[in-house]
């Protein structure tokens, strides 16, 4: 019998669809995958911004990614919002008794309209904790430096930084927030350069969402994570291409995810 390649999106519920789980199990259906998704929070939000978020309970969570797991093992695991500590006591715990092959997060700290998702004590979790039980990390350079705290260091010396802070677990800062040609550095135990064309689009809401869960998926049909990373940036290229032809909403739209 055939099986399918499957990925779990643990991350925030957006209803407008061009972020979070929404976006999460559109990508990973184009891309061949089976999608299973547990919710951490349910946002108030549109192309105009997000206006609330609402943390699910921890033990909510858990139990949704826990039964799904025995029945259902992924080969791999995306993580978005971790709303506060205790989701991120019950993910960090997933992780430990299921150990699932490959898991990637991206760590979604602030909304692109300024709203903070998580406080400090969670932040020094996720760093202590969380995050060195991941294959990888894709902080955008914001992200990356709040991380860090390093106010002024480039993309690739925070991927570096990172990556030993988090003792080995391979970190790709995305450094989209720069001007000219988007380039994203991955430090593995060496530094790898991806860069692409930029794009005038003013659709590019949830574009963190579809390049992690881009990465699983390729990651679950057995490519090697930078082979993953190379493919998932050009689909993403593809999709804030082809949506730049559209008018959706009254502020940032979404990519093109549809078939």
């Amino acid at each position: 019998m055939k099986q399918y390649k499957v990925c779990l999106t643990i991350a925030g519920s957006d209803p407008s669809g061009g972020a979070g789980i929404q976006a999460d199990i559109k990508t990973v259906t184009l891309l061949g995958c089976y999608a299973q998704a547990v919710p951490t929070c349910l946002t108030v939000q549109n192309t105009l911004g997000v206006q609330r978020s609402i943390p699910i309970d921890a033990e909510l969570v858990f139990d949704q990614a826990a039964v799904t797991m025995e029945d259902c093992m992924p080969q791999c695991v995306k993580i978005g919002i971790v709303p506060n500590l205790a989701i991120a006591h019950a993910i960090a715990e997933l992780l430990r008794k299921f150990k699932p092959k490959f898991c990637i997060f991206d760590p979604v700290l602030i909304s692109s309209s300024g709203l903070s998702f998580v406080d400090n004590e969670t932040y020094e979790f996720m760093l202590e904790e969380l995050m060195p039980l991941c294959q990888l990390i894709t902080p955008n350079l914001p992200e990356a430096r709040h991380l860090a705290q390093l106010s002024d260091a480039t993309a690739d010396e925070l991927a570096q930084y990172l990556y030993n802070k988090l003792k080995g677990t391979p970190v790709m800062v995305k450094g989209g927030h720069l001007p000219g040609s988007p380039t994203d550095y991955l430090f593995d135990g060496a530094l790898h350069k991806f860069q692409s064309e930029r794009l005038n689009s003013h659709n590019t809401h949830g574009t963190g969402c579809v390049l992690s869960s881009a990465i699983a998926s390729y990651k679950a049909q057995g490519l090697e994570l930078k082979d993953a990373i190379a493919q998932a940036k050009q689909f993403l290229f593809n999709a804030i291409k082809q949506g730049a032809n559209y008018k959706h909403g009254n502020g940032c739209g979404p990519l093109y995810l549809v078939p």
